[in-house]
């Protein structure tokens, strides 16, 4: 797949994430599981056995497997499922942003673990309530967007978008965190008041009957 095509790709998927996430959670968790199982996957066996990021068969092995493993507790534990999924894009979010700050790779990944916990440990305590899901998915939607853009435009590699480049957003210009955060609280009132319209009050972690 070329570059332009990648950088499509990640805006699309930015931008339903960021403007639609709270939807497309629920429609397709199981997905949306296997995608951040994949991610982090991925990841990890870059840190841990030094390997490039889904450069080589080992990496496409344990990401998969993540993936998944993700997958299949998505489809059979709801509650659960949601917490972990949220914990994926707060590893996400929080291993970008150490990386962005300038930590090493070992710190970053255990900034990205923490981050991973507290996210979800707040979806189970509180049940994940929408306004959670809403602020997560807005944020990394609005930093995929960007990544996406950055890629159209030979700003960034591809394989810089693996942590949906938060650390890119951080490590840019000041203008870029200013982008990142005004499309972040635009997706939040966006999701907040189309969910509200549509009448949906079914909370997140019990399916629609």
């Amino acid at each position: 797949m070329n570059e332009a095509a990648i950088g499509v790709l990640a805006v699309l998927i930015g931008l339903v994430a960021c403007l639609a996430g709270y939807v497309v959670f629920r429609l397709v968790l199981p997905i949306l599981g296997f995608l951040v199982g994949l991610g982090l996957g991925a990841q990890l066996a870059a840190t841990l056995f030094d390997q490039p990021y889904l450069g080589s068969p080992l990496s496409w092995v344990v990401a998969i497997v993540v993936g998944v493993v993700v997958a299949t507790i998505a489809f059979v534990w709801w509650y659960v499922s949601v917490a972990l999924t949220i914990a994926g894009l707060g590893y996400a979010i929080g291993f970008g942003a150490a990386q962005g700050l300038g930590m090493e790779a070992t710190a970053a990944v255990v900034a990205g673990i923490v981050v991973a916990v507290v996210f979800a440990l707040i979806a189970l305590l509180l049940r994940v309530p929408i306004g959670v899901v809403i602020v997560v998915t807005a944020f990394w939607g609005s930093s995929a967007l960007i990544g996406g853009v950055l890629v159209l435009v030979n700003r960034i590699e591809p394989s810089q978008l693996r942590n949906g480049t938060v650390d890119v957003v951080i490590d840019g210009s000041p203008l870029l965190l200013a982008v990142w955060l005004a499309l972040g609280v635009v997706g939040v009132l966006v999701q907040w008041l189309t969910t509200s319209r549509g009448g949906d009050q079914t909370p997140v972690g019990e399916p629609a009957i």
